[in-house]
């Protein structure tokens, strides 16, 4: 008998398991595109101009079209920052939005290379492909 309810229980975890996956890979995607958020830190400026190895926005910045598609970028440094075609003045904030693939290479005054890159991926397809993008987003968050 315990065997048993061991091999029901095991066979309804496995049903919900793949039901879990299943509306994984073909839910829809959220409404709205969400937004990834860099912030340039006072004293930034300086601490780029005496050469210490500061790091404010990544390179490449990762962004997927219809999920998270807007770039905002806010300057709390004294001093003024270009990123791509956006000149920043101090206390200034500026969203970007992505609606279509691709990769962007663009001026970068917080560079020492003096460029940012920009990746932004397609929306991911119903299927296999979303469940291993949402599967990537778990894994990105731990």
């Amino acid at each position: 008998m315990t065997r048993r309810l061991a091999t029901i229980g095991a066979g309804a975890a496995l049903v919900i398991a793949l039901g879990v996956l299943a509306w994984a890979a073909v839910a829809p995607l959220p409404a709205t595109g969400g937004a990834l958020t860099f912030v340039i830190p006072p004293g930034t400026a300086a601490r780029l101009k005496a050469g210490e190895p500061f790091n404010v926005l990544p390179t490449p910045i990762y962004l997927t079209v219809g999920v998270l598609d807007v770039l905002v970028i806010t300057n709390d440094d004294e001093v003024i920052h270009q990123v791509g075609p956006i000149i920043l003045g101090s206390r200034q904030t500026y969203r970007i939005p992505f609606r279509k693939p691709g990769r962007f290479q663009y001026a970068c005054s917080l560079h020492a290379t003096g460029t940012l890159s920009l990746v932004i991926a397609p929306p991911p397809a119903v299927g296999i492909e979303r469940l291993r993008w949402r599967l990537g987003q778990l894994t990105a968050r731990s």
